[in-house]
């Protein structure tokens, strides 16, 4: 029976309810971790909330969550940085015409990773032009980190 696209997003919304419900129970660094990590990759989705849901479920984990997401999160960008080292041997340099200016600004451009829109390639691109791994992920880290410290600091202000 083909699945229509009503039937598609409830069943979406269904596993997004569930993952958000898991993320509350005792697996929910688990959780955290896994999605934290899945959502750093090419899926598009937002580890922010399953963040929140942890931090809310388990608020004296907060500390524990923040580095568990920071840790996957940086963890599924360096994939997505190995996946554009990869690609490299399939595309030739002009196929990506904004690639100077990633060269150009380097490894602290990847501290904006976690960008919607712009963050996949930008880390995509950093693995293309072969920069420095290394200096990616502390980069990555740094930029995610602060990101979920924002978040978590802003939903405690509300």
């Amino acid at each position: 029976m083909p699945l229509t696209a009503g039937g598609w997003l409830l069943n979406a919304h269904l596993a997004w309810q569930a993952l958000l419900h898991a993320a509350s129970g005792p697996g929910g660094l688990v959780v955290l971790a896994v999605l934290s990590f899945a959502a750093a990759t090419l899926i598009p989705f937002s580890s922010e909330a399953v963040l929140l849901v942890v931090v809310a479920a388990q608020p004296q984990h907060t500390a524990l969550a923040l580095i568990v997401a920071t840790l996957a999160n940086t963890a599924g960008g360096m994939t997505t940085y190995a996946l554009g080292r990869w690609a490299r041997r399939w595309q030739t340099p002009d196929a990506w015409r904004w690639a100077p200016r990633v060269q150009r600004w380097g490894a602290p451009l990847t501290a904006l990773a976690w960008a919607p829109a712009i963050g996949d390639a930008l880390v995509a691109a950093a693995g293309w032009l072969r920069i420095d791994a290394r200096a990616c992920a502390a980069w990555m880290l740094l930029g995610r980190g602060l990101r979920y410290a924002a978040v978590v600091g802003l939903a405690w202000l509300v």
